[in-house]
């Protein structure tokens, strides 16, 4: 390949990037030409996905030298000069590792003490995310505004990616492997069948590689399991974290302000609330799931008093506080959680016609969508219907910040040594952050909302 064309992007393709359809279709197609004939070619189809932006970071690795690879490629910069280079198609080609020779009863794949395998340097075997969706699934590191001010300040030194298995589940995870080639999985407490097991010898998942997948198996609950890929002298980590079921018992409460001021959202649509919160968000981000104990009226009579169209809550505890009229009528049920899944309180929904909220005194009182006691797990949501429409998607993303919010303070005020002894909650506000994905729960919110207490400690160094 003595020259290439040159290509022009009108606009930035890649990771949060405008990633217009003709820009991300003439990257791909360059992408392809400059590709190793062994490797899968990327789909031509101008949309850019998890396989698109991986491709454009293990380019980026091999051909510049990226360690940290932003997986862009920018009108003015140096990657979309290596596109342009005919010499980036033999930089980007992986050359085979010619194994030495062993003796018959040896493992050539397997490190020897005096020998031992340093994945610091070695080329990144690329990630092109988990078959099921992104959901539950991450890479490192985390944007910064999902993380509390302590990560920000101290960041985690990790690499590779981080996928939440359910305990008794199995998840795959393509990446960019030669399929002709053997793949060695090792790890601290890894066996030569891919089992992790803890200290005591307890298995707590199980990884094999199947084609151009890394499938694990969740057996046991756990933390942050560590897996080292190696092939061809390229390395991949993964962390795996196991989380078992853990279940929030709601009850729903229709709130009547007043004759003829009742809430607008009907049982049915509530359910469907649910039904989005726990499918899309909840349980296959960070297994946990949403359990409907009861759904009630509410009127005015019940209450005593007048709530009025808007119900007020100050921080602060003025007599203007209309929170307080509702809070009698929360119920509180034991609900026993399955495996090892902590505690949870139970979550009295009221669903009222509008909500505002003030946080000091003299301010005033700004709309909001919801609101979360945490001392007695209640919460408040604005029903987000005019006239004949409700928005049920909103609602439900709404539900899952709130709630999350209650799991993970309720984190913060039992087990504050998990940061820092007196910890304040460090994800306050950082929940499905609206300058982040939208409904994506990032690893440090997952971790926090549905936390493993068995953590084997054989796998920190």
């Amino acid at each position: 390949m003595s020259s290439l064309p040159r290509i022009s992007i009108a606009r930035s393709v890649g990771f949060r990037a405008q990633n217009n359809i003709a820009d991300v279709r003439t990257v791909q197609e360059r992408l392809n030409l400059l590709l190793d004939q062994s490797r899968t070619p990327l789909v031509e189809d101008g949309f850019h996905g998890p396989l698109t932006k991986g491709m454009i970071g293990d380019f980026q690795s091999k051909v510049l030298g990226f360690m940290n690879p932003d997986q862009r490629v920018d009108p003015v910069g140096p990657t979309l000069s290596a596109l342009n280079d005919a010499a980036s198609a033999a930089k980007w080609k992986v050359a085979p590792v010619t194994p030495k020779p062993v003796q018959p009863k040896d493992n050539p794949d397997k490190p020897t003490p005096d020998k031992p395998v340093n994945p610091k340097g070695m080329p990144k075997i690329p990630v092109f995310g988990p078959t099921d969706g992104n959901q539950g699934f991450d890479s490192f590191p985390a944007p910064s505004q999902v993380l509390g001010p302590l990560q920000v300040k101290f960041p985690p030194e990790r690499d590779g990616a981080w996928i939440m298995v359910p305990e008794g589940c199995e998840r795959s995870i393509r990446i960019g492997l030669d399929p002709d080639s053997p793949v060695r999985i090792a790890g601290k407490g890894v066996d030569e069948e891919g089992y992790a097991c803890s200290f005591t010898r307890q298995r707590l998942l199980r990884a094999v590689v199947k084609g151009q997948c890394l499938v694990i198996k969740g057996l046991k609950s756990c933390k942050d399991c560590k897996l080292d890929l190696f092939q061809n002298g390229r390395h991949l980590r993964v962390y795996v974290s196991v989380k078992p079921r853990r279940i929030v018992p709601i009850f729903f409460f229709h709130v009547q302000h007043g004759p003829g001021l009742k809430s607008r959202v009907s049982s049915g649509e509530l359910r469907t609330v649910l039904k989005i919160a726990n499918s899309e968000i909840l349980i296959p981000q960070c297994n946990v799931e949403l359990r409907l104990l009861g759904d009630e009226l509410l009127s005015h009579k019940d209450i005593g008093r007048h709530l009025g169209f808007v119900v007020r809550e100050d921080t602060f505890k003025e007599k203007k506080d209309e929170f307080k009229f509702l809070k009698p009528f929360a119920k509180e049920r034991a609900f026993p959680q399955p495996s090892e899944a902590l505690h949870v309180k139970t979550v009295n929904v009221f669903i009222v016609r509008e909500i505002v909220s003030a946080q000091k005194k003299g301010e005033r009182p700004m709309k909001v969508n919801g609101l979360m006691d945490y001392d007695s797990g209640m919460c408040l949501l604005d029903d987000r219907s005019y006239g004949k429409t409700t928005h049920i998607n909103s609602i439900a993303r709404t539900l899952c910040h709130e709630i999350g919010h209650l799991l993970i303070q309720q984190l913060y005020t039992h087990k504050a040594d998990i940061i820092q002894p007196h910890a304040h909650n460090p994800y306050d506000d950082a929940l499905m952050y609206s300058g982040g994905l939208g409904n994506k729960l990032y690893r440090v919110e997952v971790e926090a909302m549905n936390p493993t207490s068995f953590q084997p400690p054989s796998w920190y160094s």
